[in-house]
This record gives C-alpha cells, sequence and structure tokens, in this order.
C-alpha cells in the first residue's frame, strides 16, 4: 500500500480476547501470539507510526523482528519492545517486500547495533529505487534467495522465511512451524481490502492457497486484526470474487473505473475498510491486464 492518510470509518481493530497485550500504543498494540512471539496489530487512524503489522521472534540465541515499518521511530519502538520483552537487542530484521510502509523505517532498524537486515535483491533494489528507505542500510542488507527458504536458527527454534509473489514481485512471509504463526506481509489483509498497485493477481491467490495449505494456528496479515483459519477461507473467498468481477467486466467490455465503481464486497464483508477509494479499480484491472494478457 502506499503511505497516503487512509480514508476508512472510525473503527479500531478489536484485541482479540485468546492473546493477551503486552503493549498498547495509540499507532498499535503488541500481542502474544506464542511463547517468545509478538505479533504487533498496528492501528494507523490515530498515528501511523508503525502502519503495517509485524512482530517479534526470540529464541535462545537470537531475536528477529519482522519488517521496518513506516518510520524510523516506529522501528526503534519495535527494537526498544524486543528489548523488554526478550531481554536482548534484535538480531535480525526482515523485510517482507519494498513498499514504504515496510521499509521507510530501515534507518530506525539500523540503529540496533550488528543487527542483519534480510531481504530479496528484488525487495533490495526497488526501495532503493523509490527511495522508500535507507540506501546506505540496503547496501550492506542480506540478499535472501528467491526460489529456495531460508532458515534463520535462533537456538531453540527457527524462523524459516518463504520466497513467495503475488503481492508484489518478491514477498517474503516468515514462519515459525512448531507453533503455526507465519507472519504474511500484505500477501494477506484482514478486514480490509488488500492493495492490488503491484500485484500478480494469479499469483496472490496461489500464494494465499498455499499458505492456507500449512493449517497454522494464527496467520499475521500485513494490514489488519490476527486472522485464524476461518479469516483465510474468507480472504480467499474476496479474492475470487475480485476475480469474478474482473471476469464479468471484460465479458461486458466496460473499464475497470466503472467495474470498480459497481463493485460490492460480499456479504459478510460490507464493512471491510478500504485506504482509498480507487482499490477496487485497481483491484479489477489488474486482473484485467493479466487476463488479457494471457
Amino acid at each position: 500500500m502506499s503511505a497516503a492518510a487512509p480514508l476508512w470509518s472510525q473503527r479500531l481493530w478489536a484485541a482479540q480476547e485468546r492473546f493477551p497485550v503486552e503493549a498498547s500504543e495509540p499507532w498499535g498494540r503488541l500481542e502474544r501470539v506464542a511463547e517468545g512471539i509478538w505479533a504487533l496489530v498496528s492501528t494507523p487512524l490515530k498515528d501511523q507510526t508503525t502502519l503495517c503489522n509485524g512482530g517479534i521472534v526470540a529464541g535462545r540465541s537470537g531475536t528477529v523482528i519482522i519488517e521496518a515499518f513506516g518510520s524510523d521511530e516506529g522501528a526503534r519502538w519495535m527494537a526498544a519492545q524486543a528489548r523488554r520483552l526478550t531481554g536482548r537487542l534484535p538480531t535480525h530484521a526482515v523485510i517482507t517486500h519494498y513498499h514504504g510502509d515496510h521499509t521507510s523505517g530501515l534507518r530506525g532498524t539500523a540503529e540496533t547495533p550488528d543487527i542483519d537486515v534480510l531481504g530479496t535483491d528484488v525487495t533490495i533494489d526497488l526501495s532503493m529505487e523509490n527511495r522508500n528507505a535507507a540506501t546506505g542500510v540496503l547496501a550492506s542488507a542480506t540478499e535472501l534467495d528467491r526460489v529456495r527458504p531460508t532458515e534463520i536458527d535462533l537456538g531453540d527454534r527457527s524462523v524459516i522465511l518463504v520466497p513467495r509473489r503475488g503481492h508484489t514481485a518478491s514477498d517474503i512471509t516468515a514462519e515459525v512451524p512448531e507453533e503455526s504463526v507465519v507472519f504474511c506481509g500484505d500477501l494477506v489483509w484482514n478486514e480490509m481490502f488488500p492493495n492490488y498497485m503491484d500485484a500478480v493477481p494469479s499469483r496472490l491467490s496461489q500464494a494465499v492457497r498455499l499458505m492456507r495449505a500449512t493449517s497454522a494456528s494464527t496467520y499475521v496479515p500485513g494490514h489488519g486484526p490476527l486472522a485464524d483459519a476461518v479469516a483465510i477461507d474468507r480472504y480467499i473467498d474476496l479474492l475470487d470474487d475480485v476475480e469474478a468481477a474482473a471476469r464479468r467486466a471484460m465479458d461486458r467490455g466496460i473499464s475497470a473505473e466503472q467495474a470498480g465503481d459497481e463493485y460490492r464486497m460480499p456479504a459478510g464483508m460490507t464493512d471491510w475498510h478500504r485506504f482509498q477509494p480507487s482499490y477496487f479499480a485497481t483491484a479489477i484491472g489488474s486482473w484485467m491486464e493479466e487476463l488479457g494478457d494471457s
């Protein structure tokens, strides 16, 4: 997504009762989803300090922060939370893709001594090209394999970085299989309509289905409240509905803009939010472009 001011309603995400809240600020809250694993659920309506969701995964020999967030202040706050909760500074920071709401805090991230910043070469190059993050930080970042998963060994547990694509040309999910937790980046949105600005729609649909096949207990979306399997199934229904709307628009010979104006969310999702009114047309147009090339 872009860092444009949100146009959604005034409702904030409610904390799920099954997860204790370890920290709460105007910009978000940190929920403990498993022993040594915390998910940040950002609430940017009031404050865009962190802007996107992310989290912390701690092990005996290291601590990983997922995402660099929307500002240096947000990244510093997450590093401080990692130290408070684990007794040590983070050793790794993973950026799931290049959009500015996930990378603009890299200067703050890099203030942690000896932290290893990880992202794919595509994410690193596009972040520098779009000036979404500190180029000096990215120049020394560790490039992840775009085909094979990468394991971060934390001593008593591992974080598996799985290369995927769909939201952008190069996405990463961070997965902790033994705790059944998946940090999805912006491949998954919950109670919010997703941004298709740089999407490859068929790849997005495939990636989400592959994540659903992990049967994880907790999915941390890029935006919106934490998700379970039921929420992911609902999200897949939405992705399918957008594809169907694009196919209908092509059959009728109407534009993506007209189809977007006519589009209505499926039953049970009418209160989902959009960061921008144009998101419906962008999503349908993305599908129309891909279908037209096939």
